[in-house]
């Protein structure tokens, strides 16, 4: 009997499951890109009140609002980016393509969370929407954990990318739907907002993760500059801001760190090849 399991980590991979993958991730991919698209310029016909997705983003303005612009930059430049991932999936090299497989599962089961929650959050169902967003970040967590040594356009597009935005969602959907507007509401995302820095710095650290901190970086700095414009007497968008730089500087440190190949401490780590990974680019190295 043959023992299947889609998730698991694999040195290779069936012609039957690559053709599958192969099929399943461009696939899913463009349905969330023509979704996103749609819902970006039409509210959904099916509800009164629905909104589009950033008409509805400016219509709730609560303690973890982000900025739009921002974050529509950081969706345009994280799909982007899975078109690199896309390109290794359909590598003739192993080396390549198994790494790409081993994550594909993670990938569709991605878009199919991201574009729920998008029917869901145009349609004013954001307890439904902060299920799937739950959902959305086991998949995450379980892919991060458990699919190490990724290439870095890897793992930034279908791990680092999505695990970032998940996180932030989580808190700026779960505000919405507990109509987090008031004084109380404000006090609490003032304690809460330190979550996302603890539950990011500790990834980021333990992994030594700057692609997954410099993401964080991007959501953080959105989520800053929003709350000044809700409210500009408040911890909030100090908070914020802290946060953004404690991610920032941290990121830069251990992206310059794995690039002097050096350990945390920039003490200089011996490897066989170290001479050649030294003169390697930032994003040839492994996460």
């Amino acid at each position: 009997m043959v023992n299947f399991n889609p998730f698991a980590r694999r040195e290779t991979h069936s012609a039957q499951a690559l053709n599958a993958y192969r099929i399943l991730v461009p696939l899913t991919w463009a349905l969330v890109v023509i979704v996103g698209i749609y819902y970006s310029i039409h509210s959904p016909d099916d509800v009164k009140k629905s909104k589009k997705i950033w008409k509805q983003a400016d219509k709730h303005k609560t303690p973890f609002s982000q900025n739009t612009t921002v974050t529509g930059i950081y969706w345009i430049l994280l799909l982007l980016s899975q078109l690199s991932y896309v390109w290794h999936l359909f590598s003739k090299d192993v080396a390549i393509v198994a790494p790409a497989a081993n994550v594909a599962t993670h990938f569709i089961l991605n878009n199919l969370f991201v574009f729920s929650w998008i029917l869901l959050w145009t349609r004013n169902h954001f307890w439904g929407a902060e299920v799937i967003l739950i959902a959305h970040l086991f998949n995450q967590l379980v892919a991060y954990w458990r699919h190490q040594g990724l290439p870095a356009f890897v793992h930034l597009s279908t791990i680092a990318g999505p695990l970032a935005w998940t996180v932030t969602a989580l808190f700026w959907n779960g505000a919405v739907a507990t109509h987090s507007h008031n004084l109380p509401g404000r006090i609490v995302a003032n304690i809460f907002i330190w979550v996302i820095a603890a539950v990011g710095l500790f990834h980021i650290s333990v992994r030594q993760d700057y692609i997954l901190g410099y993401c964080f970086s991007f959501l953080t700095l959105s989520l800053a500059l929003r709350q000044f414009a809700v409210k500009i007497i408040a911890l909030q968008w100090i908070f914020a801001f802290v946060i953004f730089g404690l991610f920032t500087v941290t990121s830069i440190y251990i992206s310059s760190t794995k690039y002097y190949g050096r350990d945390t401490l920039f003490r200089r780590v011996a490897h066989p090849e170290s001479a050649d990974r030294e003169r390697q680019p930032l994003l040839n190295d492994e996460v």
